[in-house]
């Protein structure tokens, strides 16, 4: 790059980075677009030049023509700079709206008068931040690959290396083997007691050794009771994110 208005041509999209709430008019129908700030390229070019601007207040009205709030449509709020000016439109065909020289703000929905309005556009501001918290908030702690869980010998467990990730942030976890043949490595037994708390066992539990998976007990609100005969055990099993292995009694 020669300076920066090239570093932010090549590498910034267009999208609000302050203002443009939609809410609805006082009119019936019609939705008002408040003033706003944002980036916008001049051309429809994904490296064209990248200018800060603003809108004014702006009301889309209500009616039946291209460019309206139509009635029983989903109707997608958002700033057109293809004439030079930026104005905030409306329209119900979202692949009309191009990547360079126009952005979206959100959407509203007409039923007759009534108008269901979601705030959803391009926003530029904090975008590294709020992506973070998005892949926390609906991926959480996501595998990628390994981690798989096989029994060794009896009821021991063992654990592949694994590749997970929390937001953004990698995550690897080593093998494990709970075995007497391995390092071995500890599996933590989870359960209540007669108190009803929860409480971690990693050694022996009933006649089950450490880093076996019982054969004897089921968990109870008031403490472990026996599985019977002609019954089996459900056991959830939990990768740590340092590649401990857990285990909650079902």
């Amino acid at each position: 790059f020669d300076d920066l208005q090239d570093l932010i041509n090549n590498t910034m999209s267009a999208g609000r980075t302050s203002g443009g709430l939609i809410e609805a008019s006082s009119a019936a129908g019609n939705v008002k677009v408040n003033l706003g700030t944002g980036f916008i390229k001049i051309t429809d070019s994904p490296n064209g030049l990248t200018r800060s601007f603003n809108w004014p207040n702006t009301i889309i009205v209500a009616g039946a023509l291209p460019g309206n709030i139509i009635d029983k449509e989903t109707n997608y709020i958002y700033i057109d700079y293809s004439a030079g000016v930026p104005v905030p439109k409306a329209t119900t065909d979202r692949t009309t709206i191009e990547l360079n020289r126009m952005f979206t703000l959100g959407r509203v929905y007409r039923d007759g008068v009534t108008l269901h309005i979601v705030n959803s556009g391009v926003n530029l501001y904090n975008h590294m931040r709020n992506n973070h918290e998005r892949l926390i908030g609906v991926r959480g702690f996501e595998r990628a690959s390994g981690g798989v869980i096989a029994e060794k010998l009896v009821r021991y467990l063992t654990s592949t290396d694994g590749v997970f990730y929390l937001g953004a942030n990698k995550i690897a976890t080593t093998q494990q083997d709970t075995s007497p043949t391995g390092p071995p490595d500890i599996l933590t037994r989870w359960y209540h007691d007669a108190g009803g708390n929860w409480v971690s066992n990693t050694g022996i539990e009933g006649a089950s050794a450490a880093g076996q998976i019982s054969n004897e007990h089921y968990d109870t609100p008031t403490g472990l009771a026996d599985i019977g005969v002609a019954r089996y055990g459900v056991f959830w099993l939990f990768i740590h994110f340092d590649g401990d292995l857990h285990v909650v009694y079902g």
